[in-house]
């Protein structure tokens, strides 16, 4: 299949930055996935899908459904042109904290725990007190103490009590957290709960993550999740999260081209459900560490892998978004700040990419999440920002009297400018200056552990509830868990 078969009439395909692969081998990505989706097939574990794919002329062998070129073709055609719009402006922006971890780093113990319904109000309150974030997002996982029969409708009500940011979920209706089992019912509800709370009838209200099954699937929970999206009007990130030699073939490139099919399976589902509905792409794919059969985050592979598929998501005009901030580590250490700082920073330097979404304070693979990682990324994010977007210098037109004054005062402290000086500069109250101390451990003072729980206790206090009307109270009381009613 020629690669034209992918190219829309407003296409440029050329990046304006640097580049990890060149035209010729984004093309032969495009050829093979779109070969897989002909020869192969994506398996759609519904009826109702397999047979809205054979009204459209697509061949159904059992589950999988093989996907000709025209209907490829179509539903490119058929997507809105990308709203990341390149500015020139590069940025590391925080969506929402935690991703969707299971697991808390205790900050008393040290050790890992299931997440509480304390934990999930603790990382709203500090979202809540910081300008970086964009979004909010039920980012402890299903946490203990959510006692009601609803469980993922008692997520989505706790995040609209404690965060009046954009709904943009990573949580899905599953089987298990919804009541009876009704996925359907839930997922639609939770976008009703949403549009009567922030007051909205028309325009989408939430974004959501939707992730399919490597390899090459579409199971029935992820289905229904997005066919109510789809009839909801809401937006979707197709997010395939496939491992090297587990999931997904044991290459790198042989896993963009796999993610790069199903990604496109989906789309065409969906525009087969509702012509011109918008997609985005994004991809939480990675190496395999066959030591231990985790997968590993915080790594060049996970830079190239994603970058990969960014760079062929910008060929074929789709949004696309990169993700950052991630780690393996299982510690506030070296390790994890690396990592953290790596996958933030290093694609702007591979890639036309301009901004990089990150979610603070993931840890241990996405499996686990911390309060003290979440202040130091954050930490890392404004200092990623200084770089990438610089600095607004100033002349001093005072400058040669100011230096010919020095010559008797021996310093500037009493003839420079305080304001000129935090205008231009900036201390971390996080970050550990204060150089060598002497003494036993315990009599030192400061520390980043200790400013960490500063700013921790800090800003949980400084936080206040969004306002919300009586009704809107009443409406939310159905479905918070006991600790979080009003």
């Amino acid at each position: 299949m020629s690669d034209k078969t992918f190219e829309k009439k407003h296409l440029n395909p050329v990046q304006k930055g640097p580049a990890l692969l060149d035209r010729e081998t984004i093309a032969s990505i495009c050829e093979q996935a779109a070969g897989i989706l002909a020869d192969i097939g994506v398996a759609f574990e519904t009826d109702s899908a397999r047979d809205l794919f054979r009204k459209h002329g697509a061949t159904i062998h059992g589950k999988q459904v093989k996907i000709p070129a025209s209907l490829l073709e179509q539903a490119l055609k058929n997507l809105p042109e990308p709203t990341g719009a390149l500015t020139g402006k590069k940025s590391v922006a925080a969506s929402s904290p935690f991703g969707n971890a299971p697991m808390i780093k205790d900050e008393h113990t040290g050790q890992f725990r299931r997440g509480t319904i304390a934990d999930a109000v603790k990382m709203y309150q500090l979202a809540g007190t910081s300008d970086l974030y964009a979004s909010a997002n039920p980012g402890v996982a299903d946490p203990e103490g959510n006692d009601n029969d609803d469980p993922f409708l008692g997520q989505i009500a706790m995040m609209l009590k404690y965060s009046d940011r954009r709904p943009a979920i990573g949580l899905r209706a599953t089987g298990s957290n919804t009541r009876h089992a009704d996925v359907r019912f839930s997922a639609k509800k939770a976008i009703h709960l949403i549009k009567e709370i922030r007051e909205a009838d028309t325009l989408p209200v939430m974004e959501q993550g939707i992730c399919p099954m490597a390899p090459l699937s579409y199971d029935e929970e992820c289905l229904m999740n997005l066919e109510v999206l789809v009839e909801e009007a809401q937006g979707i990130t197709i997010i395939p999260c496939t491992l090297t030699f587990m999931t997904g073939p044991e290459s790198l490139m042989g896993t963009v081209i796999h993610d790069i099919a199903i990604s496109l399976a989906g789309i065409v589902y969906v525009q087969l459900l509702m012509p011109g509905t918008n997609v985005g792409l994004s991809s939480s794919s990675t190496m395999t560490d066959l030591k231990t059969l985790q997968p590993s985050y915080g790594s060049p592979e996970y830079l190239y892998t994603q970058i990969m598929f960014y760079e062929v998501c910008r060929h074929l005009q789709i949004d696309c978004t990169l993700c950052g901030c991630l780690s393996d580590s299982r510690e506030n250490d070296y390790q994890s700040g690396f990592e953290s700082c790596m996958t933030a920073l290093a694609p702007f330097s591979l890639t036309d990419v301009q901004q990089v979404f990150c979610s603070p304070g993931l840890m241990a693979s996405f499996a686990g999440a911390g309060f003290t990682k979440m202040i130091l990324d954050e930490e890392i994010l404004i200092n990623c920002n200084r770089v990438l977007q610089g600095l607004d210098l100033s002349m001093d037109p005072q400058l040669k009297d100011k230096l010919k004054k020095s010559l008797d005062t021996g310093s500037f402290l009493s003839i420079g400018s305080a304001a000129l000086y935090r205008k231009e500069q900036r201390v971390s109250r996080i970050f550990d200056k204060t150089g060598i101390q002497t003494g036993p451990p315990a009599s030192q003072k400061g520390g980043l552990a200790d400013n960490v729980s500063r700013e921790i206790e800090k800003r949980c206090a400084a936080y206040v509830l969004p306002a919300r009307s009586r009704t809107q109270k009443n409406l939310l009381q159905k479905y918070l868990p006991t600790p979080c009613k009003y």
